[in-house]
């Protein structure tokens, strides 16, 4: 679980761990993995495992995360609830920020995927999940690189897909509208907000399913539909 710690993170950790999962947690936040783990055995018996790791630096990422792969055992899913973002992504950002955005978003999610890879094929079935956003569905004036670091996420995921195909790994892609997180909170939004446990809710109740990448909840598809189709002319008057 890459972005274990909170949010939609931490609520997956909760229901994978309610299924008897065995969980590898992958965070930034030293303190706050020992927290979940301790919580998530006492509570739910599991063996769990956990990283301390800089998502925004893929190579070191990649390196802890083999070393404590290799001690967990099998592994059979892949999990990435990992986001990174900051207000002032309006185009200007330095070369330091615009990396740190897209490493945490993209780069770190094909790096972790590349290396486990093999390992996931060798399963009878496995299953890798990607969050993507509804920021990546039209570029605009706001969260600029974020929004092309999740485009370029659900290409990957797209890509993934074709080419696991007869090769018993189950891909999956989950373009997430408003959530409640620390970045929402307070916050007045045009639409409704969905707690992390009820994503956490849909993504287990199509643990077998082949949906390729859906919108959560379903009524974004309708705005994303129509947000893409908004003729520039108007587009670009929009504040948003």
């Amino acid at each position: 679980m890459i972005g274990a710690s909170a949010g939609v993170g931490r609520a997956l950790c909760e229901a994978l761990a309610a299924r008897g999962t065995a969980l590898l947690l992958v965070a930034r936040d030293a303190q706050d993995l020992d927290a979940l783990a301790a919580h998530l055995r006492l509570v739910h018996g599991v063996e769990v495992r956990r990283v301390a790791a800089d998502a925004s630096v893929p190579s070191v990422c990649v390196q802890q995360i083999a070393a404590a792969a290799s001690q967990f055992g099998e592994i059979d899913g892949l999990y990435f609830p990992i986001g990174a973002s900051q207000p002032d992504d309006l185009g200007l950002l330095n070369a330091q920020d615009t990396l740190r955005i897209v490493n945490s978003n993209l780069t770190v999610v094909m790096a972790v995927t590349a290396h486990l890879l093999p390992q996931l094929l060798q399963q009878k079935r496995a299953r890798i999940v990607g969050f993507g956003s509804i920021a990546a569905v039209r570029g605009r004036r706001a969260n600029v690189v974020y929004s092309a670091a999740k485009r370029g996420l659900e290409s990957y995921f797209e890509s993934l897909r074709h080419l696991t195909v007869g090769a018993g790994v189950l891909v999956q892609f989950f373009r997430l509208g408003y959530v409640e997180t620390q970045q929402s909170f307070g916050k007045r939004l045009l639409f409704p907000i969905v707690s992390p446990a009820r994503v956490a809710d849909y993504v287990m109740a199509n643990a077998d399913n082949d949906i390729g990448a859906v919108f959560f909840p379903r009524f974004w598809a309708g705005v994303a539909l129509a947000i893409s189709r908004l003729p520039w002319r108007i587009f670009k008057k929009l504040n948003f």
